[in-house]
This record gives structure tokens, sequence and C-alpha cells, in this order.
């Protein structure tokens, strides 16, 4: 059965989508290509679309996703340079992307939603913004609202080193006006930014001081050129790129497998040690350094980052590895807690995001004004990560529980958004101003997700980003892609309650009828 349109009167629903990276990009594609309807406005931030890839400028930012599973499976990309592309080849497909699709007319650059509040007697979202350049303030109103601010976009910037007086900047907010040529440069952090930073830096630098807060799990990446006949093969060649792109798709879903403590994955853990442990060991051979870079954790509890030339960079005589806490900063020296003092010219922080603030207090204002901050606080309660119970007709890509260890996050943002487009199809079909998923509905995802997640690595005792501060795992989906898919093929009319067009009685949304 197809989608509808249109409502009944000819007409189609006003919507707001926020962020203009995959995800918002998504949105905005398949609202265009499965519904017909352009009735839709993009806000962005930033001058220029891409979201992390636009805002992720640092020296060796890339992908640690293959590029032929890190694109949109209704946009193939055929002209890949490497197996992991950078980030200025990422940013560059999706400019090509948006200008097929023509979203460059309907995004409003410069320009951030400050609040979102729902109105139950309009039955829409009223949003008001401000536009940066020009400082004009407006609303707008919606009757559907899609969130793509992606959980990786505020940077985390630790007080203790506002007192380090000569230049630092988060890795988000690379300074390229600062020339790191034959100075001492400090890099505080051990996750992916900085796995990737550190070896596109120590060739510059005089000295590099690396500071790591905890050691990680280390796979080797084989990133290899992706040659002329490649190309023509993928291009022109029937079937060959989506052979490919499934091979390594399936290959990715395996690995789920690593981060299960389940006895029937204990060989395909031990594998995975095995091959951490080995690279780890024929990499370095000090002794010594071997052990600060050993991890003191289960494998996986925390992100696997592939690289292949992190190793050999740390062992560069003009490196220096801390494992020591930094307990102090003053002008431009770091003390640590083993007595030990550098000074360097200029500060690098790879510490991270602020993850589990999903949402600043007062941002959204759902349904019977509730502020969302306050009710979900570190502990979201949605459906499948997609909507929740207090938000009518909004909904979350990327947003709790989504996330992933193991493939690629857009098809996560694909799924979410077909799903979010049968919702609308339903609504218009049924000539519905709202609908919202049941609390009982939410409960039992949220529920199922912490039970499964009793067999997972991710609620072990080491600390992630993909906990909150109660140990709860709210970032991550518990198992594959595909699964996350079959749970979501259909539309469930079940799982929600909605009010009528028309209807003046908004006291209480009714359940939708699944005849």
């Amino acid at each position: 059965m197809g989608l509808t349109k249109t409502y009944k009167d000819g007409t189609t629903p006003t919507i707001c989508i926020i962020g203009a990276g995959f995800s918002g990009m998504c949105a905005a594609i398949r609202l265009q290509t499965q519904l017909d309807l352009k009735t839709y406005t993009i806000f962005e931030l930033e001058p220029e679309l891409g979201g992390t890839w636009w805002s992720n400028t640092y020296p060796g930012c890339a992908c640690d996703v293959k590029s032929i599973n890190y694109q949109f499976s209704f946009e193939p990309n055929y002209e890949w340079s490497r197996t992991y592309a950078g980030q200025q080849e990422i940013w560059e497909y999706q400019r090509r992307v948006a200008k097929k699709h023509s979203l460059y007319e309907k995004i409003r650059f410069r320009t951030e939603v400050t609040h979102a509040e729902w109105h139950e007697d309009l039955q829409q979202w009223v949003l008001d913004w401000i536009n940066h350049n020009t400082g004009e303030t407006g609303q707008m109103n919606a009757d559907i609202v899609f969130s793509g601010m992606g959980p990786l976009r505020i940077p985390q910037i630790p007080k203790q080193f506002d007192d380090f007086e000569g230049p630092k900047w988060h890795t988000a907010q690379w300074n390229h006006d600062y020339d790191l040529t034959n100075k001492r440069v400090a890099v505080v952090g051990s996750g992916a930014s900085s796995i990737q930073v550190v070896p596109a830096i120590v060739d510059k630098v005089e000295r590099l001081e690396f500071y790591q807060r905890s050691a990680t799990y280390i796979v080797p990446r084989k990133n290899a050129s992706n040659s002329a006949l490649w190309k023509f093969l993928f291009k022109y060649i029937p079937f060959v790129h989506f052979i490919y792109y499934k091979l390594t798709y399936w290959s990715n879903e395996f690995i789920i497998r690593v981060f299960s403590t389940e006895w029937q994955h204990v060989l395909t853990r031990h594998v995975a040690m095995l091959l951490a442990w080995s690279y780890r060991f024929y990499q370095i051979r000090d002794k010594q350094l071997r052990a600060k870079l050993t991890p003191n954790y289960i494998l996986g509890c925390r992100r696997i980052v592939v690289s292949s030339d992190y190793y050999p960079a740390l062992v560069r005589k003009n490196v220096s590895v801390h494992t020591a806490t930094i307990t102090d900063v003053k002008g431009k020296t770091l003390t640590l807690n083993d007595g030990s003092q550098q000074e360097v010219d200029a500060l690098v922080l790879a510490t991270g995001f602020h993850v589990q603030d999903i949402l600043a207090e007062g941002f959204v204002i759902g349904k019977n004004k509730c502020d969302l901050f306050k009710v979900w606080g570190q502990d979201p309660k949605t459906y499948y990560g997609i909507t929740a119970a207090e938000t009518p007709n909004m909904f979350f890509l990327l947003g709790p529980n989504t996330g992933l260890g193991h493939n690629s996050v857009l098809f996560m943002i694909e799924t979410a958004c077909e799903y979010a487009i049968m919702a609308i199809s339903h609504m218009m079909d049924k000539n519905l101003s709202s609908i919202q998923a049941t609390p009982q509905a939410c409960k039992d995802f949220v529920d199922e997700v912490e039970e499964k997640m009793k067999g997972m690595v991710w609620s072990s005792d080491c600390k992630s980003w993909y906990q909150n501060e109660q140990g709860k795992v709210t970032a991550l989906w518990w198992s594959t892609c595909t699964h996350y898919w079959w749970r979501l093929r259909r539309f469930r009319p079940q799982h929600f309650a909605a009010v009528q067009r028309g209807s003046k009685n908004f006291a209480a949304a009714i359940p939708i009828a699944t005849h």
C-alpha cells in the first residue's frame, strides 16, 4: 500500500527541521522524494551544512566507518578516494547531495532555534529563532518538527584549563590560524579525535606532550586507495557496488558479537582481544610504554578505534606519553600528580562532548507545558529513540539509544526517517492533527533496552559517554541495525494516540485504532 501524500483537502503539514547535518538532510530529502512534500524549512546554526563534518576540521579528521557504508543508501557515491574517507571528502559529498536535491534553497543558515513549545490549542509547535548574522528574531509555527541536532555537538571543556595562558582550543573548534610548526604542543584526551590528531601533527611540532586519560583499544586500519578500476566497476558494472556495500554492511553487523557478554559470543570476543593485543605488542616494543597503552577495562565498553598510525606516532622521539592526572594549570605549565611539570606553547583539548546533556533547560516545552529537560534529565524515555509521549509531532533523528558501536549511524538515521515518513503519511490518511507515542510504548522500549543491556559490555563498571551518571546506557542501541530496521519496518498505530483535525477536545489524545 502506498503512502498518503496530502490531507483530504489537498494540504500538507508545515515542517521545521532543526540542523542541516546528515540527519536534517535525510529528513528533507525523504520528505521530498517519498511524500512530494516541500512545505518544510531547515534551521542551521552554522554558516554551512554538514553538521559534525563541517564543524570538525582538525588535522587527520576522518570517519572510522568504511566510506561505502557511510553514505545515504539512496545516494551512492562511486568516487570515494579511500576505504575510509576524510572530513573534507565527506563534507563535499554532503554538499553534492544537497545541491542535487535543492536543499540550499530551504536552509536558513546562521539561524538558531532557541525555544520550541507545543501549543495544544493550535496543535502546532511554535519555535523561536534568532539569526546570528543580523540579530533578527522571529517565530515559526510548525505542524511537525524534526530534531537533527546530533549528540556530538557540544564540546566538553574542563574548567581546569581556563587558566592556561597560551592558545588553546577543542578539536571540534580547531584554530587553523595558529601554526604548530616547531611548537611545544599538549594534547589532552585519548579518544577517537586525539588518536587522529596526534599522528597528523607529530611531524610538525617540536615536542608533543600527550596526556592519556585512559588507554584505548586500537585495531589496525587498512585505508587503501580506491583505484580508477574499482570506481569504474562501482559505477558501471551492475550490482558490483551493491554487493560490496552489502558485504561490508553484514561484516559490520557480525561485529556486534564483540560487545556481547553472553557465553555463545566468547570466542568472537577473544579473537577481537587477540587482534588488539597482538597489534599493540608488535607496534610498541618498549614495555613501559606498552603498559601505559594497555587498557585496564573490558574490550568494547568504550569505543574501539581503528588506526594504523597512532602507535607509530607515539614511539617518536619528540612524543611523551603521560598517564598521571593533571592537577594544576598555571601560565603555560601543566603540573601532574606525579610531581612532573611540562611547559607548552599550545593546548589541544580532545576531551569529548556533552553527550548526556541532550537538551538545554527550557529548550523544548512539550505537552501540558512540561520541560523535556526536567522530565528526561539524563534518562530519556522515548519510543525507539524517535519520539516521546511528551512531544506530539516531534521526531528525533539519532536520538537516545540509537547510537552504534559496530556499524554506520547513517543506517539508523535513515530507518528513523522512514518511520517518521510513515507516521506523517498515516496522519494525513486518517486526517489527524497530531500523534504521540503512548507512555506505555515508551516505557516498554526503555525497559527492554535496559534489560538487554545487561548482556552487553556497555553496562560494565567502566564509565563512558555511552552511560549517564547513574551508569545507565542511554546512547546506544543494544542490537544490530537489521534488528532495529525489522522492528520499525511498519508503522504501528497501536503504539500511538492521536487528535483528529478540527477537534476541540485536546484534553486527551485518543488511542489510534488498529483496524
